[in-house]
């Protein structure tokens, strides 16, 4: 209605003023009171560069409740609100978010609120946007749009998806039965993933929760599941790498914890529950590679978990005069055992990895171990970067649910 599209305007433009008043503008240097992430899975390589043309998050939602949210700086700023953002950078220059903003009605209904927030990240849009529902802040160089709202009750079964091309880069959803492109931007190219934006934020793909705006975080917890998908080769397959956080977006959330389920290690996906929001790697994961030589046989068993990880080429190495040379291969059976042969008491059992699982190796004797150091560098790549990640340095969105009690 009239009225609630003029509400919604209010708010956005609040948040908006928010942005100019918090430093920065489009990055955020300013942690909240208490640390907090945006939780769900995100996609980042820092050692390889991804290019798709579609990019699709999914959740199945048994159980939610959302509580306050706060600004950055601590100050109370709604009840009942919360975002789940799907986030992209376009050749590192476009920060396209496909947004649902919830609001808490009761224990089972919520009211599902579509936004997108569109950023050139060099500053005002060269580009000529359909009119409707939108807002666009040239100065920033940002784009908002309101879409459609729906009324949802628990279990919700969601779908947030971005598709672009060489002219335009379309906005979807399907939420319980309800699908649509709510909004088509003349903006094309492809979707980056790995390196950084202009503006030195990580060009990574999240789907996450987080506070319902500004730079918000929001008390919450939800019980489901989720996953995230990337074009390839006309196909959508579940991301190579995951992440328990978003890098980008400066919205975060307390009390929602992301963690892998991999009783299928070739499907993989992350469960969602109430608990502490920690900052880790979904997958790959690094799996048990044990190793008995016995006379010229050497025995490998491969295992996650306690469960052996069948039908896996594991390798045997050698040293030669040009460094390491493989001499046997292997395939694990189905309890996980391999059996390799050399008549060397010097080796190194390698395993190169298998989408979940990341590259391990076994060494007989450690004055080879440098051969080898460089054997594990993508995985630990990974986690240099997690580790070091300066979480202050992200954007913040701006949109409101219509449905706010906003308190300033």
């Amino acid at each position: 209605t009239k009225g609630k599209l003029m509400l919604m305007k209010i708010i956005v433009s609040i948040l908006l003023l928010l942005l100019l008043v918090f430093p920065s503008g489009l990055i955020a240097f300013s942690q909240p009171a208490i640390v907090s992430y945006p939780m769900g899975i995100s996609f980042y390589s820092p050692f390889t560069t991804y290019y798709t043309n579609e990019v699709v998050g999914v959740v199945n939602i048994t159980n939610m409740f959302i509580g306050d949210s706060y600004l950055p700086n601590g100050q109370f700023l709604t009840e009942g609100n919360m975002s789940l953002q799907l986030n992209a950078m376009i050749y590192g220059v476009y920060w396209a978010q496909d947004v649902i903003l919830f609001h808490q009605i009761n224990n089972t209904y919520f009211d599902a609120t579509l936004v997108l927030n569109l950023w050139d990240l060099q500053g005002p849009f060269n580009t000529a946007f359909p009119k409707g529902n939108t807002s666009v802040y040239q100065g920033l160089g940002v784009l908002c749009y309101i879409g459609p709202t729906f009324t949802v009750n628990l279990p919700i079964n969601i779908e947030l998806f971005m598709i672009i091309n060489s002219t335009s880069l379309q906005f979807g959803y399907y939420i319980n039965g309800h699908k649509g492109i709510y909004y088509t931007a003349p903006i094309g190219g492809q979707f980056q993933i790995g390196g950084y934006s202009v503006v030195g934020v990580p060009n990574d793909l999240e789907f996450v929760f987080g506070g319902p705006g500004g730079g918000s975080y929001v008390k919450a917890f939800v019980y489901g599941s989720m996953n995230l998908y990337i074009e390839s080769n006309g196909n959508l397959q579940i991301v190579p790498y995951a992440l328990s956080t978003g890098f980008d977006t400066a919205e975060s959330v307390i009390g929602i914890s992301s963690n892998a389920n991999l009783n299928n290690l070739w499907s993989p996906y992350v469960s969602l529950s109430a608990g502490s929001d920690d900052l880790k790697i979904l997958w790959p994961v690094k799996p048990s590679l044990n190793v008995v030589q016995k006379n010229s046989s050497v025995m490998v068993n491969l295992s996650y978990n306690g469960k052996p990880i069948p039908w896996q080429t594991v390798e045997l190495e050698t040293l030669s005069f040009s460094g390491l040379q493989v001499s046997s291969t292997g395939t694990t059976n189905s309890t996980g055992y391999a059996v390799l042969n050399t008549s060397s008491s010097v080796f190194v059992v390698y395993y190169p990895g298998n989408f979940t699982l990341a590259p391990t190796y076994y060494i007989s004797v450690p004055y080879i171990s440098n051969l080898v150091s460089g054997i594990e560098s993508a995985y630990n790549a990974l986690i240099n970067f997690i580790t070091h990640y300066n979480f202050k340095h992200t954007i913040v969105s701006f949109f409101g649910n219509i449905k706010n009690d906003v308190v300033f």
